[in-house]
């Protein structure tokens, strides 16, 4: 090998080594003084959490156990930005169909996961009816209505807050409760 192709080789070495964290790091005294002018790598004060979009995985995650119901805590009205809350994973804990809420089945683990505001997917896992049955669709997301392919009726998400929805079923009137996983 020539002294300029291991001069190459050496380069490339560092810079791999460098970008997987292998690279030896400077000690001050070591290596040298540090140098007052250069930048200093601490922050300089507090830093604002980066507002990244929402996202989550398109999983049932039936590795997870379900939720339990607990306590049938609904928030009281519209929290803020339905779409940024709307993405996440979400157990359907508790329905209301008149009587007020009653906690859903221990036998029964229904999820509703969204990818986006424009994709469901729907898990369910119910004793003697489904075995963790998955059934992806599009969807929108318009307004506070959640538009499900026909012949779907859909829902209304009539209060949120970060961690709980209330959900009007449009094909009984019925309230389901949900909270995030």
């Amino acid at each position: 090998m020539s002294r300029s192709q291991a001069t190459i080789a050496a380069a490339f070495l560092t810079c791999v080594l460098a970008l997987t964290g292998c690279a030896p790091e400077s000690s001050p005294g070591v290596d040298g003084p540090p140098n007052p002018s250069a930048p200093s790598s601490a922050p300089e004060g507090p830093t604002e959490p980066a507002n990244e979009p929402v996202t989550q995985e398109e999983t049932c995650d039936w590795n997870t156990a379900r939720l339990d119901s607990g306590s049938a805590d609904a928030p009281a009205a519209a929290g803020s930005d339905l779409a940024r809350v709307l993405i996440g994973s979400w157990q359907h804990t508790h329905i209301d169909s008149g009587a007020g809420y009653e906690a859903v089945k221990p036998t029964t683990d229904i999820r509703y996961v969204f990818p986006s505001t424009s994709r469901l997917l729907y898990c369910q896992d119910v004793k003697g009816a489904t075995a963790q049955a998955e059934n992806a669709v599009n969807i929108e997301l318009a307004g506070t209505e959640l538009v499900l392919p026909s012949p779907a009726t859909g829902y209304s998400v009539t209060a949120w807050d970060a961690d709980t929805m209330v959900w009007t079923n449009h094909r009984d009137g019925s309230l389901y409760l949900l909270k995030r996983r």
